[in-house]
């Protein structure tokens, strides 16, 4: 069995040193095949138990077919498995589907277990519960935040547990966005486990602030960086759109998408903040006398004369101070979303103002969506 090594540093008060960690083979760059059953459709979870996150909006779920074995942890079964679109997921289903096991290949962990390292977040960064086909965002882990490394698949993905307001969630960060406790960048090459590593030092890793994506399918002449706006959003423009497009809280297709999952811009005047990652951020009246901001595809855009700035936004993590309601409007009714408790964290994206009132863009994970909204600026600390 190949061995590999990992030095990585430690400081302490009184020593710098250099502390090798003993080498094992990777839990997760193995596993067996088989299927629960064609009839199923079994709760998955990111991690070992219904307190942690559970994707597609609370629903995701195992439906039989050939899935990868993992391993068993206490009592549940680590799978991954394929989605109708093309997308994969990695998750735990209970350990009573293993009576429904079939057409086993290979051989099962029974004892599935994994270490528990901290390390840091650099900026914006993406957590997936899919390594292994397109690599879909289920959350954004804040700067700074502290992560348990529990394994590593193959030399780029790194298996972490983070902490989120809704709970805990288990997925995989690409591994040069993770920075042990001396600030020092984690590159595992060959990949390692991990076994009596102790961790001392800051406790905060200050990263540096996150460039944001071009969007490399579109007129690049379209976009620009707007140098003066600080931490607001860019001040928007007005502009008729055409055709009908699908609104998400965010720049995603797995982000909260409200009205039931049916939230539509179905044409007409709209507010056009600015760009991120293939998506505009904009603002759009409804039927009902309501108003919404969300994200659309930047496809929308296509074939118009319009200059857009990108969104260039802050990615940090703040604190609230006092209760808030998250809105999708800022503008008239102000609807919530969701209710978030004071003493929770959000993802800080940028203010606004509207109505009078100084707003705080952030992203949260609530009710087991990932969301952007706005909330009163007054309520972070």
């Amino acid at each position: 069995m190949r061995k590999t090594c990992l030095c990585l540093a430690i400081i302490t008060i009184l020593l710098l040193g250099l502390i090798p960690c003993a080498a094992a083979e990777s839990p997760l760059d193995s596993y067996a095949t088989g299927s629960f059953g064609n009839q199923q459709s079994l709760a998955v979870y990111t991690g070992p138990g219904e307190e942690y996150f559970r994707a597609n909006n609370g629903k995701a779920a195992y439906g039989g077919g050939s899935a990868r074995i993992y391993g068993v942890a206490g009592d549940w079964i680590m799978i991954g498995y394929g989605l109708s679109n093309g997308n994969y997921r990695i998750g735990y289903i209970s350990g009573s589907a293993m009576k429904a096991l079939n057409n086993l290949k290979g051989s099962i962990n029974y004892n599935l277990t994994f270490q528990d390292i901290p390390a840091w977040a650099d900026n914006y960064c993406r957590l997936t519960d899919d390594p292994v086909m397109n690599n879909k965002m289920i959350y954004t882990i804040p700067e700074g935040t502290q992560v348990k490394v529990l394994a590593t698949m193959g030399t780029a993905w790194t298996y972490v547990e983070v902490d989120t307001p809704s709970g805990p969630m288990r997925g995989f960060v690409w591994s040069i966005h993770l920075m042990n406790a001396s600030g020092q960048m984690l590159t595992y090459t060959p990949a390692p486990t991990f076994s009596s590593v102790v961790y001392a030092g800051p406790t905060v890793y200050t990263a540096p602030t996150p460039q944001p994506t071009a969007l490399p399918s579109l007129d690049a002449n379209m976009y620009y960086h707007d140098t003066v706006k600080g931490e607001w959003l860019p001040a928007y423009q007005e502009f008729n759109l055409k055709g009908n497009w699908p609104v998400y809280s965010g720049p995603g297709d797995y982000y909260y998408r409200a009205n039931n999952g049916k939230a539509l811009m179905g044409g007409g005047s709209c507010r056009i903040y600015g760009a991120e990652n293939g998506w505009v951020l904009i603002g759009y009246g409804l039927s009902n006398g309501n108003y919404r901001i969300g994200y659309i595809s930047a496809q929308a855009l296509n074939g118009t004369d319009l200059r857009v700035p990108y969104l260039d936004l802050r990615y940090t993590t703040r604190r609230l101070s006092a209760d808030a309601d998250l809105t999708d409007d800022t503008l008239r009714f102000r609807p919530t979303v969701a209710a978030l408790k004071a003493g929770s964290y959000v993802l800080f994206l940028g203010y606004a103002q509207d109505a009078g009132i100084t707003w705080a863009y952030v992203e949260v994970l609530a009710d087991n969506s990932i969301m952007r909204g706005f909330i009163p600026a007054s309520a972070l600390e």
